[in-house]
This record gives structure tokens, C-alpha cells and sequence, in this order.
């Protein structure tokens, strides 16, 4: 259940990732804003951020991501996830 749960968070945040547009909310954050609190508010968020910025990655082409916005959750009670 838990492994689903996981799933289904990773994909909502990839989509949420790549979705486009000018970058600019009705809450006033970037893009990058957006993703530091997902990925900052779970350890499935975090996960699915990981796994969402591995599957962006073409090679050389790509410039590092600042992940200073990212506050890394912790918890006593969920499973270790694999990435």
C-alpha cells in the first residue's frame, strides 16, 4: 500500500514538474519554489523529485539544479524507499 502511495505521489510531482507555462502561480512562486516545497514536504515527494530530476537528464546538455530550497524530511515511521 505504502509502495503505491509512493507511486502515485512521484507521478503527481513529475507532472506538476513539467508543466509549463510562464513558471508564475496564483500563490506568487516559481517554479523552482514549487518543487523545493513538494520535494521538502515528504519523503515521497523528495523521492519523487530525485527520480523526476534523473529522468530529465540528457547527458552534458544539462545545467545543475540549485537544491538549496530543499529541506530534506525526515521520519521514524515510513519504509526505506529504493530509488
Amino acid at each position: 500500500m505504502n509502495r503505491l502511495k509512493l507511486m502515485i505521489g512521484a507521478a503527481a510531482l513529475v507532472l506538476a514538474a513539467c508543466g509549463g507555462g510562464s513558471g508564475g502561480g496564483d500563490d506568487g512562486l516559481t517554479e523552482l519554489q514549487r518543487e523545493d516545497r513538494a520535494a521538502s514536504a515528504s519523503v515521497a515527494g523528495l523521492i519523487a523529485f530525485a527520480n523526476g530530476m534523473i529522468a530529465m537528464l540528457t547527458g552534458e546538455t544539462n545545467e545543475p539544479r540549485p537544491i538549496d530550497g530543499i529541506a530534506p524530511p525526515t521520519t521514524d515511521s515510513d519504509e526505506p524507499v529504493g530509488l
